[in-house]
């Protein structure tokens, strides 16, 4: 029997909750003022957060791992006597890091098979596909059951958010048609959804970020009618929380939801006053 390992990218969220699971963590880099720091080990999400708050000049930006990094990680994995891993990655619509993994998957070929899988997600929805692919290969599922496992995951999530500012994720190019919200001076307060391509869009235009908020919420009810599901709070700074977190008793009738600081690379996207909700739908 192959010996088989699931890494993962350092936006799944892992790194700020508790599990038991053997995952192993790619680390994307966030370059501060011309340093660059591992996210999740070197600058956390606190720090992070603190930092772009206390400096509105700081424009953070991203670094994904080089192909020579990604060869030592990999082939590191072999030497330890592994012989496929599964990795499940950030949505390649938001970072080049699933790109280099397929690159190091058909250069290493020869030693390790290499299961590149795009969650097209990120935040603790993509952490949940690292945390069911572990599982599942403690169970000794086949690498078939398990990917098809992921695929079903895959077409069942979503993640609804809104931000208080659009700047970081303009600038950073990773809001899809942002072009409608040019020339507003960011005062428009979209209701944003990851999609099932893996892009971020906005689906109404706001001009408040609680009437966002609210916004969240009645999409939420849409999307989970009739099934059963499982949801979670994504956020990165904490300004929007409580107001959050008591619309959601109020309108959903849901308490006390596990919460999740979105990592120091996701943060560099958003910026530091975002939140919303992670939907996985369990039928």
């Amino acid at each position: 029997m192959s010996k088989r390992l699931v890494c993962t990218t350092s936006t799944s969220c892992l790194d700020y909750t508790k599990h038991d699971e053997d995952i192993r963590t790619i680390r994307i880099k966030i370059d501060l003022d011309g340093v660059l720091l591992a996210d999740g080990t070197e600058i956390k999400a606190d720090e992070f957060y603190r930092r772009i708050s206390e400096d509105k000049h700081l424009v953070p930006k991203t670094s994904q791992p080089s192909i020579g990094e990604l060869l030592e990680f990999f082939e590191n994995l072999s030497e330890e006597g592994y012989d496929e891993v599964i990795v499940t990655t950030i949505s390649s619509k938001l970072s080049g890091t699933y790109n280099g993994i397929c690159q190091c998957k058909a250069m290493l070929e020869e030693k390790i098979r290499i299961i590149p899988f795009d969650t097209k997600t990120v935040c603790f929805n993509e952490g949940c596909f690292a945390l069911e692919a572990a599982k599942m290969i403690r169970e000794n599922k086949t690498t078939e059951e398990i990917i098809s496992k992921l695929e079903h995951m895959r077409a069942n999530n979503k993640i609804m958010f809104a931000v208080d500012n659009l700047e970081y994720l303009v600038k950073n190019g990773r809001l899809s048609g942002a072009a409608g919200f040019l020339g507003k001076a960011f005062k428009i307060k979209p209701l944003l959804e990851l999609f099932d391509d893996g892009t971020i869009q906005a689906v109404e235009k706001i001009r408040s970020t609680k009437k966002a908020l609210e916004g969240v919420c009645d999409r939420f009810l849409d999307y989970t009618k009739g099934h059963d599901y499982y949801a979670h709070i994504v956020y990165t700074g904490t300004g929007l929380r409580d107001f959050f977190v008591e619309t959601i008793k109020e309108k959903l009738g849901l308490e006390n939801l596990h919460e999740f600081p979105c990592s120091p690379v996701v943060g560099c996207h958003v910026g530091g006053e975002a939140i919303g909700i992670g939907i996985f739908l369990k039928d």
